[in-house]
Formats: C-alpha cells, sequence, structure tokens
C-alpha cells in the first residue's frame, strides 16, 4: 500500500472537512456592537475625500437571489460637500446649499446645507438605538464581520444586517421586513410575502482621480438674484422650489 498517498489523501479530506463546516450566528453583546457603530463613525469622519459605487436592490422574499428590482449609483464626498445619485436622484451639498435634482420629475429643490451629525454621537447614544432590539449576532466573514440586529413583534422590521469590513468600513446593509406584502401590488389577492432591501457600497476610490473640479458648483443649476433662485442653462424650465429657512 502507498501510506504517502493514503496519508496525503486523509489530509486532504480533513482539510475539506474544516472548510465545510457550517458557519453560525454568535450572539453579540449591545455593548460591542456599539463600538461597532462608533468604529463605522470613525471611519466616516477620517476619510473625508472619496467616491463610491452605491446599489440598490428589493427581492421578493428573504432568501431569493434575483433582485426584483435594481438601481445602481454613487456617493462622492469632498469634506463637507458631496453629490449622490440614489434611485435616480441627484443631490448635490456644497458649503451654501443642499441642491435635489429630479430630472425626470423636471423640479429642483434648494434647502439649507445638512451638517454632519456623525461626530456629534456617543456609545451612550448608540445602545440607545440599540434598546429596540431582542438580540443582536456577529457572524465572522473572513475579514469582514456580519452583524444582526433582531426586532420584537409589533416592530416592522424582523431583522437588519450589516456587513462591516476590519476597518470599519460599512460594505452591505439589509432589511428584512416582517409585514406581508402582495407579490403583485396592482392584486391585494395575489401570494403574499416578505420582501428585503439590501444596499452594498463598494468600489471604494480617493476623491482626487474621479470628481471634476465643478462637482459641488452650484451655478450649473440656478443664479441668484437678489435672494430668488432662479433655474439656468439646460435646467431653466424645472420647477424650483426654495425650501431654505431663514436661521438666526
Amino acid at each position: 500500500m502507498n501510506y504517502k498517498f493514503l496519508l496525503q489523501f486523509v489530509n486532504c479530506l480533513f482539510a475539506f472537512t474544516l472548510d465545510a463546516q457550517p458557519t453560525f450566528w454568535k450572539d453579540e453583546s449591545k455593548e460591542q456592537l456599539a463600538h461597532v457603530f462608533d468604529q463605522m463613525r470613525t471611519w466616516h469622519v477620517l476619510h473625508t475625500d472619496y467616491t463610491i459605487t452605491i446599489t440598490h436592490a428589493s427581492f421578493e422574499n428573504y432568501t431569493t437571489t434575483i433582485p426584483y428590482e435594481k438601481s445602481t449609483g454613487y456617493y462622492r464626498k469632498v469634506n463637507d460637500s458631496y453629490h449622490s445619485f440614489l434611485l435616480g436622484i441627484h443631490t448635490i451639498q456644497n458649503e451654501k446649499y443642499k441642491i435635489i435634482l429630479d430630472t425626470a420629475g423636471q423640479t429642483l429643490m434648494v434647502a439649507n446645507i445638512d451638517h454632519s451629525i456623525w461626530s456629534a454621537y456617543t456609545i451612550e447614544d448608540y445602545g440607545y438605538l440599540l434598546k429596540a432590539c431582542v438580540a443582536t449576532k456577529v457572524l465572522n466573514s473572513g475579514m469582514d464581520n456580519r452583524y444582526r440586529l433582531e426586532y420584537g413583534e409589533g416592530y416592522p422590521l424582523d431583522s437588519y444586517e450589516m456587513l462591516v469590513s476590519g476597518e470599519g468600513f460599512l460594505k452591505e446593509m439589509v432589511w428584512y421586513y416582517r409585514t406581508d406584502v402582495p407579490k403583485d401590488i396592482d392584486n391585494e389577492d395575489s401570494e403574499k410575502t416578505k420582501p428585503r432591501l439590501s444596499i452594498t457600497f463598494s468600489s471604494f476610490k480617493k476623491y482626487q482621480h474621479v470628481i471634476a473640479d465643478d462637482e459641488f458648483d452650484f451655478t450649473k443649476y440656478f443664479k441668484v438674484v437678489g435672494n430668488k433662485l432662479i433655474p439656468v442653462g439646460k435646467y431653466k424650465d424645472f420647477t424650483l422650489s426654495d425650501q431654505r429657512l431663514t436661521l438666526d
């Protein structure tokens, strides 16, 4: 008998058996999960200039792999300025304005800027947000961890998951809805299902090579005459809604 071959075969079989072992969710304390949220906040604060691809996908149920609907967009950030294109809507913010542009509906809304709230959150704040959970769990995925927040009866979500890198970069969010909805939204009598929604964040790049100098220039969209905003250029026929508030 070739004992060397037999030994190699047994070693390979043992390695395959280890690789084939199923992975399991483990209980994770809410205190530790609060630190995970804080780690993601820190990543956001430290990374001020970047672009990422964002993909929204809705699914018929918890397990199906083929999206019912799918939309791919982006988010570009330079300090406190950003430009996102999500679900067909552009949102552009610079140091003076927040602009929401719907090209399909030909509408243009201008509002006060959103000041970043990431730096204002504390560990205690995250702990408060986690109070609604009846269970919190973690699943190791190589260099990443998937966290699961589970909710009790009466809450609109059954559970919520996050895939987070070791550095604190949020790679994916998944919502598992508790309420049954018709598969055919136009037919109330159709078979019911519980859908899920996934948002993935990928293709992280530093902004310098992908963002144009005029990325956040409001003059592409409107001009300011006194305190009145007037659409210009290819947006001149858009309906402009001025939602700015006077802050004294």
